[in-house]
């Protein structure tokens, strides 16, 4: 998100897949539950994301909205026509039987705009 506010704050436009569903993480919500998990001794498989799934699309348009920006540079493309190297699934959303450890996407979205010194 980071070169999407970016180019979006020196008034650039910002492409963005519209048809890859996804589960972003931020990163601090992460390590957080992982050493809380360390520290209380669990072991085994956890698949650890904030909670919520978007596009890329419109994960862009909503830190846009939230960081005062204009939403409608972000450029809804094709994941297709970015050009990426490896091929991406349509969907990779990450969730877990075992528990729900981090917050939901738009508190963490939230947070991270807040540290950047942005509006949220």
């Amino acid at each position: 998100m980071t070169v999407a506010l970016a180019a979006l704050g020196r008034g650039e436009r910002f492409p963005a897949a519209a048809d890859a569903v996804v589960s972003p993480t931020y990163v601090p919500d992460l390590v957080d539950a992982t050493l809380d998990l360390l520290i209380d001794g669990e072991s085994g498989v956890w698949h650890l994301a904030n909670e919520g799934e978007t596009t890329w699309a419109d994960f862009a348009r909503v830190a846009a909205t939230k960081a005062g920006l204009d939403p409608a540079a972000v450029e809804a493309r094709p994941s297709a026509a970015l050009g990426f190297s490896a091929r991406r699934p349509a969907y990779s959303v990450l969730s877990s039987e075992r528990g729900r450890l981090l917050p939901k996407l738009d508190d963490a979205l939230c947070r991270y705009i807040r540290g950047r010194g942005l509006s949220a």
